[in-house]
């Protein structure tokens, strides 16, 4: 009797070499990317931003920082500085953080910016369009005047304190920021100058609730508009400020009215009433502020 002949079961390895295939491509994967994600911590991110800002470092101004980092929040630029070397600074920023904006990269443009400040205890925002021309805007909130060094430099004594909103719009050429211009708007809450003296003479504590005004720069001048306060000091100003470097030696050329009101003290109507006015002029009739930062001229 003859038995049947056994069939063994083919065995395949297909299943293996698809293992090997996608073992393979994850590893390369990883690989990659493992060395991009090397790549983007130590690149050198400060050289680059270094480079970036020579276009703008060009005269007795620049703009410096002391480290750059990445970050969720994008490129984290600490430590800003603004202004010349042997001077208190224009402006200074704790950190900047700057990332492309999603919605124009959906859009298939990649020169468009999304930019947020913490500076003088307070915070700014903004967008930045880079091509032909820089444009952009920002907007900050909650900024304190104590902190602002240009200013308390100009104390020899005393506390000024205050709360700073505003916004400002900007256009300028890429390789001359000199040409720009660019208009904005300004608040400051709660005002307040207590003990201070200028050049050795005491000043009367002043309060103001609220100051106001609008603002342009260009063509190396600042014109402010409809600048108003409300407080211890009642006043409208408009005029022209002609920049120059130094910053104290900045020409002046403003017009403004002051009155007083029942709270106002005594110490600060005295000194309203010193302001020299034409014979027989009222107390609201307008005068005229001339000469420079560190030396103005009431008329």
């Amino acid at each position: 009797m003859r038995l049947p002949a056994l069939r063994l079961p083919g065995l395949s390895f297909e299943w293996a070499r698809g293992m090997v295939s996608r073992t393979t491509v994850m590893y390369v994967v990883f690989t990659v990317g493992l060395f991009v994600v090397f790549l983007v911590l130590t690149f050198p991110h400060d050289l680059l931003v270094r480079r970036a800002l020579s276009a703008v470092n060009r005269g007795p101004v620049s703009v410096d920082f002391k480290t750059v980092s990445l970050s969720f929040r994008g490129y984290d630029v600490a430590g800003i500085r603004v202004g010349t070397e042997d001077a208190p600074p224009y402006l200074e920023c704790s950190h900047v953080w700057i990332r492309p904006s999603l919605a124009a990269l959906v859009r298939g443009n990649p020169y468009d910016f999304v930019v947020s400040a913490d500076l003088y205890e307070g915070e700014a925002s903004g967008q930045l369009s880079l091509g032909s021309s820089l444009v952009g805007s920002v907007q900050w909130r909650g900024l304190n005047l104590s902190g602002y060094r240009l200013l308390t430099a100009m104390l020899e004594d005393g506390r000024l304190s205050g709360k700073v909103s505003g916004q400002f719009t900007f256009e300028t050429r890429r390789d001359n920021v000199a040409v720009g211009q660019g208009t904005g708007e300004f608040a400051i809450d709660g005002v307040a100058l207590a003990g201070a003296k200028v050049r050795g003479f005491p000043v009367p504590d002043v309060r103001v609730r609220q100051a106001k005004g609008k603002f342009s720069v260009g063509g190396g001048h600042v014109s402010v508009q409809d600048v108003q306060t409300t407080g211890d000091l009642n006043l409208q100003g408009t005029g022209q400020i002609t920049l120059k470097d130094p910053i104290e030696e900045s020409a002046l050329n403003l017009r403004a009215t002051i009155t007083t009101g029942l709270e106002t003290p005594d110490a600060i109507k005295t000194l309203v009433g010193l302001i020299p006015r034409a014979p027989g002029a009222k107390p609201d009739a307008p005068f005229t502020v001339t000469g420079t930062l560190a030396n103005p001229r009431v008329r």
